[in-house]
């Protein structure tokens, strides 16, 4: 085939329309409510009442907008197990003859976002990774459902301590979804 006769092909296609992919990108900010009324935040200790490597801390949380915290968007829940207790938290329940890390505590993290209706979007996302309790963290997008289908991305997840009151978690998500189709203009 010539170019010629390919460049007429080219140009009927987009006389009549066309059919494209394209990846979509989305970004927000979460908060997980770790303050005393937010939500199920309980540990499982295996050893000693301290903060150990291999203890496994659970939550299911409320998912805040970010709003001031205002609106509850959906849940966020998940369980960490300790690898590395190394310095004092919010918690009160450090380990100190374990300062691996001096300047930080981390954890092997997994949980799952479930947004309500309310949130603008419906279904939830999986992340997972090394998580910790005194720094940003940037955690893998491991998949989702509903409206989050097949994402991936980074979720950054930042303490935000609250004197007297508990924490909250800053999430930062950097979402990108599956390409899909989409049809252009038809010139009728």
């Amino acid at each position: 085939m010539s170019k010629a006769s390919l460049m007429v092909l080219m140009l009927a296609g987009t006389a009549q329309g066309f059919v494209g992919w394209h990846r979509r990108h989305i970004e927000f900010t979460t908060f997980a409510d770790g303050r005393p009324d937010g939500g199920i935040r309980q540990s499982a200790d295996v050893e000693d009442g301290l903060d150990s490597p291999g203890d496994i801390f659970v939550f299911d949380q409320k998912l805040l907008a970010d709003d001031s915290c205002k609106s509850v968007i959906g849940r966020n829940a998940g369980y960490c197990i300790r690898t590395d207790p190394g310095k004092p938290d919010w918690s009160g329940t450090d380990h100190p003859t374990l300062p691996d890390d001096p300047e930080n505590n981390w954890g092997q993290c997994t949980w799952t976002l479930t947004f309500y209706e309310e949130s603008g979007y419906e279904g939830t996302l999986q992340v997972s990774g090394r998580e910790s309790d005194m720094h940003t963290s940037y955690v893998s997008i491991i998949g989702g459902t509903g409206d989050f289908k097949g994402a991936k991305g980074v979720l950054a997840t930042t303490p935000e301590p609250l004197p007297q009151q508990g924490i909250l978690f800053r999430q930062e998500l950097d979402i990108t979804l599956p390409r899909t189709s989409y049809s252009g203009w038809s010139g009728n």
